[in-house]
């Protein structure tokens, strides 16, 4: 388990992160799932090229991490390979009361918006 451990530690990472961003959570995980294990470069190229709305903020979130590896940590993008991808759920925001009637389990009528968290974590190949 110890060897585990410190092969971890040896492995050179960077980590880029957005909050609160205002995508519904399981529509940015098609997006990151489209794209997770590709290079940084290529990816970018892809998500620029995605019609699906939540495509810019993921590569806002991936060039983000490339800025930060190539300035903070001196790697070079052309060894970079995308290591995770994680969109986790942020809070639920109401956005509106809705005056039809969805049962009393179901909010009481008000719609939600519900906005994301964006993790991307690279690693030097």
């Amino acid at each position: 388990m110890t060897n585990q451990k410190s092969k971890i530690k040896n492995q050179k990472t960077v980590v880029a992160r957005a909050s609160f961003v205002r995508n519904a959570p399981r529509k940015l995980r098609l997006v990151a799932d489209a794209v997770r294990g590709l290079s940084p470069l290529s990816a970018i190229e892809a998500l620029k090229h995605l019609p699906q709305r939540g495509a810019r903020p993921v590569r806002l979130v991936l060039e983000q991490a490339m800025g930060n590896a190539k300035n903070n940590a001196g790697f070079s993008p052309d060894r970079l390979l995308i290591d995770t991808i994680q969109v986790m759920g942020g809070p639920r925001v109401a956005k509106k009361s809705d005056v039809h009637a969805r049962g009393a389990r179901f909010g009481r009528g008000t719609r939600v918006k519900r906005l994301s968290h964006v993790l991307v974590r690279l690693k030097e190949v």
